[in-house]
């Protein structure tokens, strides 16, 4: 049986949600095909998992990293075989590839991002989108939002959700926060501070309300991003935290605000009602297709609505213990085993 190579870039990478689709889904894959040959192809400066070096492929590590492992090292190393890419650019002078792009963000959003990145992105993926053997997304929203901007059909794409069955390692104790926020009784917002995210209108209209928030996440790359907008005093910024810390406070909160303008999956919102956590959440790009009927929307603008659906949510102990219940039933379409039975079916011989 012919190997089937992985880009093991993420491994080197700082942990996102790019990179965490990428370790979950290799992790799923190796788990569902042990009989395949898999060989996962890593960069000089890789941190290689306890898990991978557990599962039976072939780990192969470069003398190269960054850009030279990625265009250079991997269309060598896999010459001839099938590349799998889960974590954003890959090799252009490959082929026999799949390649895998989560949205199209840099590109409906452009005046969030350094001109030098999209540039970046929009060569990158208006090539690999015509060259690469398979392309996979994470929402059939994005596989839309993609196939029209690089000009494609939509079913090049196939979708392979994100997914947080892995979600359910707590921490015993609440994160250390910069003062002595409860967290029973606060409302927690997640994102950076890029302009889609959507953060200070809502945080601050949640703090002029008199609602204990807690923001997680709140920072931009300035690699990345071009203009970050600060948020008001008030609210209690928790920065990035572990996954552990990150499901205490869904668990021990009173609801997840998630009002993002734009989202290739959205997966806060499944971490959140995976934890037995209610979602209020913005109507846009992919978060509907995501939380289905299982949250209260509000129009990313309308801070109003937002509102109200916080209110309800504080006052009605029944809806909140309805919309837990519906969230639990609504993490049961994604699983990270699922989304990699789709790859599988996508690079099977019988599928071509």
């Amino acid at each position: 049986m012919n190997e089937i190579h992985i880009n093991g870039k993420w491994l080197a990478q700082s942990l996102t949600g790019t990179q965490r689709y990428a370790n979950e889904m290799v992790r799923a894959l190796l788990t569902l095909a042990p009989e395949r040959r898999f060989v996962v192809d890593v960069p000089a400066d890789a941190s290689v998992p306890q898990w991978l070096t557990d599962s039976g492929a072939r780990v192969d590590r470069s003398r190269w990293s960054g850009v030279a492992f990625e265009q250079l090292h991997l269309p060598i190393a896999s010459r001839g075989a099938l590349l799998l890419n889960f974590a954003g650019p890959a090799p252009l002078l490959k082929r026999k590839q799949l390649v895998t792009m989560h949205d199209a963000t840099p590109f409906r959003f452009s005046a969030t991002f350094r001109r030098s990145f999209v540039a970046f992105y929009a060569v990158m993926y208006f090539l690999l989108s015509r060259t690469a053997a398979h392309l996979v997304t994470v929402s059939r929203f994005s596989a839309g939002e993609l196939a029209e901007y690089l000009r494609v059909p939509a079913e090049r794409f196939t979708v392979a959700h994100c997914a947080a069955d892995g979600f359910d390692t707590v921490a015993e104790r609440a994160p250390e926060l910069a003062d002595t926020t409860d967290v029973s009784s606060s409302f927690v917002v997640v994102g950076t501070l890029a302009q889609h995210k959507n953060l200070p209108d809502p945080v601050n209209a949640l703090v002029s309300e008199g609602y204990s928030t807690i923001v997680v996440g709140a920072s931009g790359n300035p690699q990345v991003f071009s203009d970050a907008s600060p948020l008001a005093t008030g609210a209690t910024v928790a920065g990035r935290l572990d996954d552990a810390e990150l499901a205490y406070l869904y668990r021990h909160c009173r609801a997840l605000v998630f009002p993002s303008r734009y989202e290739g999956f959205g997966l806060p919102v499944i971490e959140a009602q995976t934890s037995g956590c209610p979602v209020i959440c913005s109507d846009a790009a992919a978060i509907p297709e995501v939380a289905s009927d299982a949250a209260i929307y509000f129009a990313p603008n309308d801070t109003q609505a937002m509102l109200d659906g916080v209110r309800r949510i504080s006052e009605d102990s029944g809806l909140r213990a309805k919309l837990i219940r519906m969230g639990h039933e609504n993490t049961q379409r994604f699983s990270w085993h699922l989304s990699a039975e789709r790859v599988l079916e996508a690079i099977s011989p019988s599928s071509r």
